[in-house]
């Protein structure tokens, strides 16, 4: 199956464009893409500084200058990912960088959007019964768990991979399941929001762990499949003498070795934090004087 471009839809952030140029880019932003992200990071802007400041009791809606760095910096990540030349290269060349793409999407943008979210932006989604069932319900570790891997596993098939490749919008879609995936599985680790609560440190690492388990599985089943498993990528021009073996055996590797790395690196990090913290505790508890108890006469 050939891939073939579709005409842009005035969708919010799609991608787009064809595949001449240097680097083998045309190197033609999609004005979606573009006005897509900016306008998000400008309403995140207005929400979190001037409109919030209007507001009585704005002192109670605090938002740091480290929130605001990763929620901006989620958003550029979005704009490379779904941008030239790396989203040429995916479209048309490489499923090694349409794997990259899709691991930005679900490895940087999500878990920065979730870091850079304060959680009074989301609070009023908890006074809605409904709503407010359905969000903690979703996000707790298990259905968590169990929806954004089934959203994975669901779009790494070679049936609806080939899909999204050959029609913009099923294209679109998907790129907006993994945006959701990817919150999702975050959520138990890195929730602004103690309505719908993370888990503690220890059940982090032990939930990061369990994450390893499906990304590793999908990764070895295209690394270890027959060159093609993704019949869209069969007849590409193959870009810098890449072959279509040594292509997709990256792309497998990708989520088999280096997003698992990834996870076993936070693993670490969490479970240090959490060790550092508990030593603190254990010495403040130890420097505390015992109370003076006056000596019983004889």
């Amino acid at each position: 199956m050939r891939m073939h471009r579709v005409p842009h839809l005035p969708i919010p952030l799609l991608h787009g464009g064809v595949s001449h140029g240097a680097l083998h880019s045309d190197w033609s932003f999609d004005p979606s893409v573009v006005i897509g992200v900016f306008g998000l990071i400008a309403a995140y802007i207005a929400w979190t500084g001037p409109l919030n400041r209007r507001r009585p009791g704005n002192e109670n809606r605090p938002v740091t200058s480290g929130q605001i760095t990763a929620f901006i910096t989620g958003s550029l990540a979005l704009l490379i990912a779904l941008s030239p030349p790396l989203d040429d290269w995916a479209d048309v060349y490489l499923l090694s960088a349409h794997m990259f793409q899709h691991l930005i999407l679900l490895i940087v943008v999500a878990p920065l959007w979730l870091i850079g979210t304060p959680g009074w932006v989301l609070r009023p989604l908890t006074t809605r019964r409904t709503i407010n069932a359905v969000g903690y319900a979703i996000t707790r570790p298990v259905p968590a768990f169990v929806i954004s891997n089934a959203i994975i596993v669901i779009w790494h098939m070679p049936s609806t991979f080939d899909a999204a490749l050959s029609s913009l919008p099923v294209h679109v879609f998907q790129h907006l399941c993994f945006l959701f995936s990817g919150i999702i599985m975050w959520w138990p680790v890195l929730s602004p929001l103690p309505e719908w609560p993370r888990l503690t440190p220890l059940l982090q690492c032990l939930y990061l762990f369990l994450q390893t388990i499906p990304s590793g599985a999908i990764g070895a089943f295209i690394t270890l499949a027959s060159p093609g498993v993704y019949a869209a990528y069969e007849s590409a021009p193959r870009l810098w003498g890449i072959s279509l073996d040594v292509d997709q055996q990256f792309a497998g590797v990708m989520m088999w070795v280096i997003e698992n790395a990834i996870y076993l690196l936070i693993i670490t990090i969490i479970f240090f934090k959490w060790a550092a913290r508990e030593e603190l505790e254990a010495r403040g508890e130890e420097s505390i004087p015992a109370k003076h108890v006056p000596a019983v006469p004889r």
